[in-house]
């Protein structure tokens, strides 16, 4: 035998032996002897053996599968047939082996290993240049790999990305499409602040002349009933305004007429020394008798925005007015003076000769304004600046000044009508370092700033998709940065400078949808208590058996140090080009904290969530964006902007499905009610628009359904309805929203197993939640994977 074929051998033998071996009983001399003396006893037994052979471990009676070496057997007899017994059917294999019988055995495997030799060279030589290509194949893929190994990005990353283009357009109607109840909430916001400034500017210069102020008595130089006759001067000059009680006590330091109405025609044509206003459209006048009772019915006959013709709008102080504002207007007028026991305005038909003038006030703490007027709208500045304090907590007068400012806060809003072509892109890059945590960067890029998609006019027509980093277009941005991680077999913990309120949660209570249009169909319903406030934050889960409980806080004002200051004198809330106030866990963090309760089943599942959010972060006090994402304007931001608020949202959300895919769809619902509480009083020239403490509710619901595997393998099929967030009660100015409802439907075609295309339409009642407006349109959104 030649030592290429020994080498072949003997680990083959030494399978064969090693398990004999071991099992085999000490020899002693004795043993020997025997041994010596039945040489030719042995001899005939191992040709006995050699004879032997057997196909099957089961034709050995006396070896059973539960001996230690059935299995080592079973494998010699199945893959190499070389195991031989005993004529009788046995194996024997805890006697001893002979030399002769280890002969026996060798010589059976030898005869196998051979022929096995000799048809694994037939093999090489038949197949060597195939061997030989494939040979270089691997040398070459060995050498790539070394290559890639060395300068690959990281063993423990992976990427995955989503592109979406998106299509589409929309349409709007009704008689108040293009109008939204606060889309003057800026000039609001500084309608009000220069209130509060004026007052603390006038606190320093009027003397007080006596005793504090009562609302019942006498005023003796009162600063605060000063600053409520400082804002209503009307459109003459404030030498004209005194005070009751107080002969010849004047308010002189106040600057007059800065509340006049501007850009109106009140006499065209009027004599030498009148007031007409040439090449403007307003109210006017010489179209009825004089002594005419102006009302709010006769206002919106004459009064005229402007339309076709040159000229400035018509405006009051820094809003736009139209002829509902000066309807609301005449309207508060006349309430104010109905409470100073003064009849209602009438028409003077040539105000050159016979000017408008007020009724004179003789109530204590009121003023008087003998001042003179060139139309109904001046004087009805005139007439409510000089009621007191306590004739303005009147309820008849207190409700035409809320509808007034209402009113003034109402106005168009540009409609985003063009078909437009847009997208979005998210990359995230996912790093594991043991296996059971993980490191999430989300990178995202969009070009929706300019669309109706991003919520602009109405936040109930924003899409999921919608993004652009700072409305800039085309600018990569950073999504999430987070951390996550297991303690034990139940807990997990998130934490990361840039996480978002769902990263947190153990479950997401919603089976719908599995492709996304409408933004407000993706919070289960509860836009408030699923806030997905983004910033700094951390969280915490259990789950056990299907139930699960969730606490998280995120500040979305996390990563500013300047807690409320104003460093160098910088304007907080400034955004990009100022310092943003903030901080975790103060009054400027814009926190919201959650505690989630789940159960989940194989096919059902029911979550209860609560969330606080308080005051900042996304509403900064300036920009009059709220903790409520979809809804309403006034969902969004019940105090017009006036003052921050905190939000106490509760959900209760589920879903169920079918065991397995059938005609049956999965059906998600959700509903959510909030409350908000105002931070602070806010007054729009001494008009109350909401208390300190002033309370607003709003809720929202939905159902959706979705079909897996309609009509095709792999295609989705889904529509749902519900109510975007809609404002129920309201202590501030603006009030209630008329109900709002939306539907969407939609096809998802799975081309590839990366690519989907998705058709969808929706529309939505009542988008502004002022009545009588609506909006629809179409989408083709089309999806790639990778």
């Amino acid at each position: 035998m030649n030592a290429f074929r020994k080498l072949l051998l003997a680990p083959l033998v030494m399978g064969v032996v090693a398990p004999l071996a071991s099992q085999a009983q000490s020899l002693d001399m004795g043993s020997v002897n025997r041994y010596q003396d039945q040489q030719d006893i042995d001899r005939m037994r191992a040709i006995e053996a050699q004879m032997g052979q057997v196909t099957s471990v089961s034709q050995f009676s006396d070896v059973q599968p539960t001996d230690w070496a059935y299995q080592a057997l079973s494998n010699l007899v199945t893959k190499y047939g070389c195991v031989a017994g005993y004529p009788n059917g046995t194996f024997k294999g805890k006697q001893a082996m002979t030399r002769f019988e280890a002969a026996a055995l060798l010589n059976a495997c030898l005869d196998r290993v051979t022929e096995m030799t000799e048809q694994v060279k037939r093999l090489l030589k038949e197949f060597e240049k195939e061997l030989a290509v494939l040979k270089a194949k691997v040398d070459g893929l060995e050498s790539k790999t070394a290559e890639l190994a060395a300068t690959q990005f990281s063993t423990t990353t992976k990427l995955k990305g989503q592109a979406v283009f998106w299509l589409g357009s929309s349409k709007f109607g009704g008689a108040n499409k293009g109008t939204s109840p606060v889309a003057q909430v800026g000039t609001g916001i500084s309608e009000s602040a220069a209130f509060k400034s004026a007052v603390e500017t006038n606190a320093y210069s009027v003397t007080p002349g006596g005793a504090s102020y009562a609302p019942t008595t006498t005023p003796n130089g009162s600063v605060e009933a000063f600053t409520k006759a400082a804002t209503w001067t009307g459109g003459a000059g404030s030498a004209s305004i005194g005070v009751v009680g107080q002969p010849g006590k004047s308010l002189g330091n106040y600057a007059g007429g800065n509340l006049a109405v501007a850009g109106l025609r009140s006499n065209p044509g009027a004599p030498a020394g009148g007031t007409g206003v040439t090449g403007t459209y307003g109210f006017l006048n010489n179209a009825l008798p004089a002594g005419t009772v102006v009302t709010s019915d006769l206002v919106g006959v004459m009064a005229n925005t402007i339309g076709n013709t040159s000229g400035a709008a018509p405006s009051i102080g820094g809003f736009v007015i139209d002829k509902k504002d000066m309807q609301n207007l005449v309207a508060l007028g006349n309430a104010s003076r109905a409470v100073k026991g003064g009849g209602l305005i009438r028409y003077s038909s040539n105000v050159a000769t016979a000017p408008y003038t007020t009724v004179a006030n003789t109530a204590a703490g009121g003023f008087t304004n003998a001042g003179t007027f060139t139309n109904p709208l001046d004087l009805s500045i005139a007439e409510y600046g000089t009621l007191s304090p306590l004739q303005q907590t009147n309820p008849t007068v207190k409700a035409a000044a809320r509808k007034f400012l209402k009113g003034l806060l109402e106005g168009n809003v540009p409609l985003g009508e063009a078909v437009s072509f847009n997208y979005d892109i998210r990359l995230d890059l996912n790093t594991s370092f043991t296996g059971k945590d993980l490191l999430r960067i989300n990178l995202r890029a969009g070009n929706f700033a300019d669309s109706i998609w991003s919520g602009s006019p109405y936040p109930a027509l924003g899409a999921e998709v919608a993004y652009d980093e700072l409305g800039a277009g085309s600018v990569w941005g950073l999504g999430r940065i987070y951390y996550q991680f297991p303690i034990g077999s139940n807990f997990t913990i998130t934490a990361g400078p840039r996480v978002r309120q769902d990263d947190m949660l153990a479950v997401w209570p919603s089976q719908y949808p599995a492709d996304k249009i409408l933004d407000f169909f993706t919070y289960a319903g509860a836009p408030g208590a699923y806030t997905m406030n983004l910033g700094a934050g951390a969280g915490i889960w259990w789950s056990d058996k299907g139930f699960s409980a969730s606490a998280s806080y995120v500040a979305a004002n996390g990563k500013s140090s300047y807690s409320g200051s104003t460093p160098g004198g910088a304007t907080l809330g400034a955004g990009q080009a100022g310092l943003d106030a903030g901080g975790i866990a103060n009054a400027s963090s814009g926190g919201t904290g959650t505690v989630q309760l789940a159960y989940t089943a194989p096919t059902w599942n029911l979550t209860a969530a609560y969330a606080y959010s308080q005051s900042g972060g996304a509403y900064d006090g300036t920009t009059g964006l709220g903790y409520i994402p979809v809804g309403t304007p006034k969902a969004t931001n019940p105090f017009a902007g006036l003052s921050q608020f905190d939000v106490n949202a509760l959900a209760l959300s589920g879903w169920w499905k079918p065991s397995k895919v059938s005609w049956i769809p999965s059906i998600s619902a959700g509903w959510g009610t909030n409350s908000y509480s105002a931070a602070k009083a806010a007054q729009i020239w001494g008009v109350e628009a909401n208390q300190k403490g002033a309370k607003a509710q709003s809720q929202s619901w939905y159902v959706g359904l979705q079909w897996a595997d309609a009509l095709i393998k792999g295609n989705t099929f889904g529509t749902a309805v519900g109510q975007p967030t809609f404002v129920t009660g309201n202590d501030g100015f603006l009030g209630t929203d008329e109900s709002t409802f939306a539907w969407e439907i939609w096809y998802k075609f799975q081309v590839t197993d990366n690519i989907s295309v998705t058709p969808a339409f929706f529309t939505i009642t009542n988008p502004a939640g002022s009545g009588s407006n609506s909006a629809y349109g179409g989408v083709l959104k089309t999806t790639f994977m990778f």
